[in-house]
């Protein structure tokens, strides 16, 4: 029998969408509330980090650079130009926060000697940029080079251009025209040197992952059937012929039950292990309640469902059924997600640059009173804009399978979308949003009959906006 496939498609496709769009709302975000700029440029930053990745994907694709390579080859001289742009970018990086004086360590804590903070900033360098090098054409090279150069470029716009206006004591209102100014300035120089033509990536179909040759563009078939007897899960290639099962996983009813019982149970516990100590224990460490009990809820689903399955085969009938279409990259772009915001989590909960940031984005005159260097957690802030920006702007062109010049800005509305959506003042809350505007986008195509076209993806996002802000018009998470 063939399962359904259409609206467990739509929630896989709407958690990929919007993993794409929190990278970006990250960014956004983070610029509000700490520099107040609403950056109208945020998309051209992610149009900018997917074309960089191409001078290691497909340098020969590159104006001028190409004169030092193929389409997938280069030189000596093409890679010494891939080695120095990535290693000058992260030291570019570090200098942006507070000149010559950060190269030497004045951003780290307590007092190093100069000379080790200088030798860590520049073996930290090359070892980018040997990855770089070596990773030479993958894909996942690019995206690091592009992370990497935009990691640099976003605080040299605020050094050069958003720091100018906010000494002058520019308004909100002339903030957002000097962004839409600069989106229109990245967005046709970014045409002028690369032209109009729309650009693709080359991805392999088969890549090698710990010695295993895995298939990565190619999508397999996973399978659920609910019948009778239990429930019973099947993975199926189907690139051979005739389709070829991967596995096949049978659960009985009872064999459900204990997943549910120990999935629920941890999280439970979890939750209590990491709130026993008081609000002062619970709310400000890294692991907080809540997430201890979705990471060891997780945890304990994935080790009881693989510990609890038993050998069957697909049933000829079956009570309900579905399937999904996965691939190795779509999965990559959920799981890379997760683990920047993990980073990004960690940053902000348990290290002094996160809690400078924190103090900065609730007031940033009362955090430079306190001693608080806020020039320094601003370039920081735009640091880490600009590298999620790259990576969201990278994953973007993986997904859709071409680069062009206003993909950045067709993907700033949803952006903006999710920003609002979860709360203006609230980096979480912009996840939480970025990801309800993904599944509203793709999952409102197969919940509303008779539209099917793609061009009225983001039309329902907003619709789906604009009820949840008539109700709480401060944002899902109310900016908390």
């Amino acid at each position: 029998m063939a399962p359904s496939t259409e609206l467990a498609n739509a929630v896989v496709t709407g958690i990929v969408t919007g993993s794409v769009v929190a990278l970006g709302a990250i960014g956004l975000a983070l610029v509000y509330n700490i520099a107040e700029v609403p950056n109208f440029a945020h998309g051209e930053l992610l149009m900018l980090g997917a074309y960089v990745a191409l001078f290691v994907n497909r340098p020969g694709t590159v104006p001028v650079f190409e004169l030092l390579a193929a389409e997938r080859t280069v030189g000596t001289g093409g890679y010494a130009v891939l080695f120095l742009l990535t290693a000058g970018a992260a030291l570019a990086a570090v200098y942006l926060l507070g000149g010559a004086a950060a190269l030497t360590g004045s951003w780290w804590p307590g007092d190093p000697p100069a000379w080790l903070a200088l030798g860590v900033h520049a073996l930290a360098a090359a070892a980018l940029g040997g990855a770089v090098v070596i990773g030479f054409p993958s894909i996942w090279a690019g995206l690091l080079l592009a992370a990497t150069v935009l990691a640099a470029v976003a605080p040299l716009l605020e050094k050069v251009i958003f720091q100018k206006f906010r000494e002058k004591g520019a308004s909100l209102a002339t903030m957002l025209i000097v962004t839409l100014g600069l989106s229109f300035v990245l967005r046709f120089s970014t045409q002028a040197f690369y032209g109009g033509d729309v650009r693709t990536y080359e991805v392999p179909d088969v890549g090698s992952i710990f010695g295993f040759d895995v298939e990565l563009s190619a999508a397999n078939f996973y399978d659920l059937y609910v019948t009778d007897a239990g429930m019973v899960l099947n993975a199926v290639d189907p690139g051979s012929t005739p389709p070829e099962p991967i596995f096949t996983a049978n659960y009985s009813w009872l064999a459900v039950l204990a997943v549910l019982v120990l999935t629920v149970g941890t999280a439970v516990l979890g939750y209590r292990w990491r709130s026993g100590g008081g609000d002062e224990f619970g709310a400000a460490r890294t692991f907080g309640p809540k997430l201890a009990a979705a990471v060891l809820g997780l945890v304990a689903f994935v080790v009881s469902a693989v510990a609890l399955a038993g050998s069957g085969s697909v049933p000829d009938a079956a009570g309900f059924s579905t399937r999904v279409r996965l691939s190795v990259m779509r999965a990559s772009v959920v799981v890379i997600a997760v683990l920047m915001m993990g980073s990004l989590h960690f940053l902000l909960q348990e290290t002094k640059l996160g809690k400078a940031m924190r103090a900065a984005s609730d007031n940033l005159d009362l955090a430079k009173t306190t001693g608080i260097n806020t020039d320094r957690v601003m370039m920081a802030t735009w640091i880490i804009a600009g590298a999620f920006a790259a990576v969201a702007g990278v994953m973007l062109g993986v997904l859709f399978n071409q680069l062009t010049v206003n993909m950045g800005f067709f993907l700033l509305l949803p952006m903006f979308a999710g920003v609002i959506l979860g709360g203006l003042s609230s980096v979480y809350g912009a996840i939480l949003g970025s990801y309800i505007v993904g599944l509203s986008m793709d999952v409102g195509l197969f919940a509303l009959p008779g539209i099917d076209s793609s061009t009225y993806r983001i039309p329902i996002a907003f619709a789906v906006l604009l009820v949840v802000l008539l109700v709480k018009p401060e944002g899902i998470t109310g900016g908390a």
